[in-house]
């Protein structure tokens, strides 16, 4: 094959690997968007942003994850909670509605440890990830 025709299939993939990246980056705005987009906003509590709404936390719960998939989920009497890469949601129930509670990570673990901790782990960074090694690993 010649040299012109390589260079275009290059640069060909090249456009379309772009183009992938635009639509990945662009598409969706994320579950901040999101929450800001479709609930009321109330206050910024410590660390987290607060949202209600007039329905029941199940039915919140449910809207939320349906529209932005979120990597995992724990459903607790007290709550539904959802991680996404960055950030938790946390959906209480408030009078005969719902409290939507979005914190950052770090905080998030802080916030609402006693419900996720035994399932998502302590938060505790990178290394928390990290199986195995036996006595003394982690040191």
């Amino acid at each position: 094959m010649r040299l012109r025709p390589k260079l275009l299939i290059a640069g060909g993939l090249g456009a379309v690997g772009l183009i992938i990246l635009i639509f990945a980056f662009a598409g969706g705005g994320g579950i901040r968007d999101h929450l800001s987009d479709n609930y009321r906003r109330v206050s910024s509590d410590g660390g987290s942003i607060v949202y209600s709404s007039d329905q029941k936390p199940k039915a919140v719960y449910e809207e939320i994850r349906s529209a932005v998939s979120p990597a995992d989920t724990q459903v607790d009497p007290q709550g539904y909670f959802l991680r996404y890469s960055d950030d938790i949601v946390a959906v209480t129930a408030s009078g005969t509605g719902s409290r939507i509670y979005l914190d950052d990570e770090r905080h998030g673990y802080a916030h609402w440890f006693p419900f996720v901790a035994g399932v998502w782990g302590t938060g505790g960074g990178s290394g928390e990830g990290i199986r195995g090694g036996g006595p003394g690993a982690g040191k």
